[in-house]
Order: C-alpha cells, then structure tokens, then sequence
C-alpha cells in the first residue's frame, strides 16, 4: 500500500454478504484472550482502541503475561494489519485492578 500527501488512504468497513461489519469489544482480564482469526474476507485493517487498563500483548504464538510483553496503554488506538491482529495475545498488565476492554472495528484499504 502506498501514501502521499495528494491522495491519502481512506480504509473502507470490511463488508460480510453486503453489510458492514460489526464491531466487537474483547475484554481483557488476567487470562490470555485474542480477536481470533475469524475476520471477514475484505479485512485488511484492524483498528481497536484500549479502554480502561493498559494490556500486554505478544504476536510470536506464546501468551503475554502480565509482567512480560508489549504494553499497550489505556486510552491508546492502533490500526494493524489484519495478520498481525489475528496472531496477537492479550493480557491485563500487571498494574491494572481491573478488566480492560478492547474495541474492535475491521476494514479494507
């Protein structure tokens, strides 16, 4: 995919039998949870954003914990290839109380 400044890249929502696809919320607590592999067919994108808590995050097939792993602070939003999202692992980090939540849309470039 490519970008300049004249034309920028617009992801479209990701279209399942003629409707868009909904958007879903994970919540993250102290088990290993992920967006799972069951995206549409015209995924490309995910874009999600992290509510409440900061979480951990892995992509190499072993599960995060909450003390080791990528840190993905609340209040953050990523847009990731649709790969990279189906190998990703979550886990509450260590210095959250309580559950985080993830907010998940998926769309096509």
């Amino acid at each position: 995919m490519s970008f300049n400044i004249n034309h920028p890249l617009y992801p479209q929502r990701a279209f399942l039998a003629g409707s868009a696809v909904a958007s879903q919320s994970l919540t993250v607590s102290t088990s290993v949870v992920s967006l799972g592999t069951a995206f549409s067919p015209s995924t490309n994108l995910v874009t999600f954003d992290v509510q409440d808590q900061d979480v951990r995050v892995r992509w190499d097939g072993t599960n995060p914990t909450s003390t080791a792993g990528h840190v993905l602070p609340a209040g953050t939003a990523y847009t990731w290839d649709a790969q990279q999202a189906a190998a990703a692992k979550f886990i509450r980090a260590s210095t959250a109380s309580a559950d985080a939540t993830i907010f998940v849309s998926e769309f096509s470039a």
